[in-house]
């Protein structure tokens, strides 16, 4: 590895940092367009703060393709559709697909692992409602797949804001009764 590619190995990992998972689901992708042969894998969406205010969502794919060198060239000219052309016209450029890079070990070969990420301009941009009806939606029009349930985990914000609603519905309660 030459120094320039390390450098920026190094700022691919500065700027993901530590994972910051907000919600994760399953889906199948459908492999040749045929809803018989399908894949299934697990997508993973963490969220990233360069600024309070801005940063942006990381969605990786990753489906387990079994070592099989056919299985995995057929996910990965799905997920090439990303680099299609047309697509970069209709997309935000703060939209942007990383190409998985070529598996070295053994462990690698059995795994794809796609990686999505959406830019975020506004704290709402990253929000719960965007990701049901902006992301996915996109994902799904992008790709042959469909999402299960999305699982989402709060946010420490949201938990403490849960903990102070219950300790003032607690105190109101007492207060009315003394």
């Amino acid at each position: 590895m030459n120094k320039d590619t390390a450098e920026i190995e190094a700022q691919l990992d500065e700027l993901r940092g530590a994972e910051n998972f907000i919600g994760f689901c399953a889906f199948d992708l459908f492999l040749d367009n045929d809803e018989s042969k399908r894949k299934d894998g697990v997508l993973k969406i963490s969220r990233h703060n360069i600024t309070p205010e801005t940063g942006f969502l990381k969605f990786t794919f990753i489906v387990d393709v079994y070592g099989d060198k056919l299985l995995r060239k057929q996910v990965l000219e799905l997920f090439s559709r990303f680099h299609d052309n047309e697509l970069k016209s209709e997309t935000d450029p703060d939209f942007m697909y990383i190409k998985p890079p070529e598996p070295t070990t053994q462990k690698d070969k059995s795994w794809f692992i796609g990686e999505v990420f959406f830019h975020f301009d506004s704290i709402n941009g990253s929000s719960r409602e965007n990701v049901y009806n902006f992301f996915l939606p996109f994902l799904t029009l992008r790709l042959p797949l469909e999402f299960s349930d999305l699982q989402w985990w709060e946010t420490e914000k949201e938990v403490n804001e849960q903990k102070k609603s219950a300790i003032q519905a607690i105190t109101d309660f007492i207060i009315s009764k003394f």
